[in-house]
């Protein structure tokens, strides 16, 4: 008896670790701008969705910082990670967190001015004041590789060189006369322009692959092609549709590591 009793105490432990460790596939989004709250109400849908998919629950935990969320994916805390190219290969890099699908299209770093600036061309930002977001931040890695290409020393070449938290405090930045160029994603540019902001592009940057949804590498096999499988036809289910809509994303597409080879060399 006593046995039976023991065998049915480890069935019952056993059955909730196995409860527990089915609990851990959780999607792992980051947003400078948005709290926590609203970016796991944005992807709730997408984890239902993967959930049905795989068969198991999903869960988002979201965060604003960088580096909780960078360091959460190092040590493997996420099954799925989703966000810009630059953290995937970061992500790839130190824990081996493998891209399958992406947004099409991409990316690119803008270096902006108020139309009313005397600054034209490149050669205009010469002792001028710019603006970056984070030193993390994609935009500002494609901007200093875009300023390094042509060989320029931002440190010399600027009156000044600022960081901020994200691509609102650049614009904001630029109509107080806090600085004389912003750098932003390139897809900002029509955002501020449809809200009144008067901007002139002078410099882009080099293009980059866009948003990313990566894997974990120590998911198995099956589960890995179920995911791929599941968000290449997501845009479909009405679950999803309302991020794709709100984003104004059209669908996911393959990504493979060929197409990140040039984030892995941005610093």
């Amino acid at each position: 008896m006593r046995y039976f009793k023991a065998l049915a105490i480890f069935c019952i432990a056993a059955s909730l670790n196995l409860a527990h460790a089915a609990d851990q596939l959780v999607l792992g989004v980051q947003d400078y701008e948005k709290s926590p709250r609203m970016l796991a109400a944005e992807f709730k849908g997408m984890a239902a969705y993967l959930a049905d998919k795989i068969g198991q629950p999903v869960r988002v935990q979201a965060s604003q910082s960088y580096k909780r969320y960078m360091a959460n994916s190092k040590k493997k805390r996420y099954a799925f990670i989703y966000g810009p190219p630059s953290m995937a290969m970061e992500a790839y890099q130190a824990a081996g967190y493998e891209p399958v699908v992406k947004i099409p299209g991409v990316l690119s770093a803008s270096f902006m001015t108020l139309s009313t600036s005397d600054v034209a061309f490149p050669e205009d930002m010469k002792g001028k004041r710019i603006g970056m977001p984070d030193d993390d931040s994609m935009m500002t890695k494609l901007a200093m590789a875009k300023l390094r290409s042509m060989k320029i020393n931002p440190d010399g070449y600027f009156a000044k060189v600022q960081t901020f938290n994200d691509a609102s405090d650049v614009i904001s930045a630029l109509k107080l006369n806090l600085i004389d160029i912003g750098v932003a994603n390139s897809s900002m540019f029509n955002v501020w322009t449809g809200k009144g902001h008067n901007l002139n592009v002078v410099l882009t940057s080099d293009p980059a692959p866009h948003l990313t949804f990566s894997v974990n590498k120590d998911l198995p096999p099956d589960v890995k092609a179920k995911v791929t499988q599941a968000l290449l036809v997501a845009h479909k289910d009405p679950r999803v549709q309302g991020y794709f809509k709100g984003s104004g994303f059209p669908n996911f597409e393959v990504a493979t590591m060929k197409d990140y080879q040039k984030i892995l060399t941005l610093k």
